[in-house]
């Protein structure tokens, strides 16, 4: 059995992007073979939301499931949710279900007391809600955006290709040349996470992280 207490931090009490991702990817090993899971995969198939939702979590939060408070888990699907991942708005259904199977399974197989609550919040109201938080512009963080106005015009933004086909566009339409985002990182593709990762990417991965996290701690000093 998965240890969902298992450590995240290295010797000197800070944040290891690689326990991270073996953290992430164990538990989500895990979930996706479980009765809980079944059923959603079945419907909507593999999707991952409750990947990005822990590595939101440790990333902005700093903690793991069996320590996530039902704030915490609500800042992240309500807040970070619709500001980072690249999804349509009818999308918050099997978001929802995902995560009520999710900590169903936690709660079965781990006893987390934490997991009742938050299973018992995902309603159709928190479903309703979601839908709102992704179908708002003024959530969006810039990448985000981006990525949306790619979607919404047509662009494939599951593909390198199609990106940057979007991006091109985009850059030439702006006035002047001097506001061209060409560089901006986009955020990854829902339906590409987890997926394996050259080591390029994972050093690229952990130097976003720790990016992240320092933002995270200066904003809430």
């Amino acid at each position: 059995m998965f240890d969902i207490h298992r450590s995240i931090h290295d010797r000197h009490g800070e944040i290891d992007d690689e326990r991270v991702e073996k953290y992430i990817d164990g538990l989500m090993e895990e979930f996706v073979a479980s009765a809980e899971a079944q059923p959603v995969l079945d419907e909507f198939g593999e999707r991952g939301f409750a990947a990005f939702m822990m590595e939101y979590a440790i990333n902005y939060i700093g903690v793991t499931p069996h320590k996530m408070s039902l704030a915490d888990f609500n800042e992240v699907v309500f807040q970070l949710f619709p500001r980072k991942v690249s999804t349509e708005p009818d999308s918050a259904a099997s978001i929802v279900a995902e995560l009520r199977a999710f900590w169903h399974f936690l709660h079965r197989q781990y006893g987390l007391a934490n997991a009742v609550a938050i299973a018992a919040s995902l309603t159709d109201a928190a479903v309703k809600r979601l839908e709102r938080e992704l179908a708002n512009p003024a959530n969006y963080g810039m990448a985000k955006s981006l990525v949306m106005r790619g979607m919404q015009a047509g662009y494939d933004m599951t593909t390198q290709e199609g990106t940057a086909e979007f991006m091109a566009a985009y850059n030439s339409s702006l006035a002047g040349g001097a506001n061209e985002i060409e560089d901006v990182p986009l955020p990854a593709p829902i339906w590409d996470f987890p997926s394996p990762l050259s080591p390029k990417q994972r050093t690229d991965k952990r130097k976003k992280r720790k990016t992240q996290r320092q933002a995270k701690k200066r904003n809430r000093k």
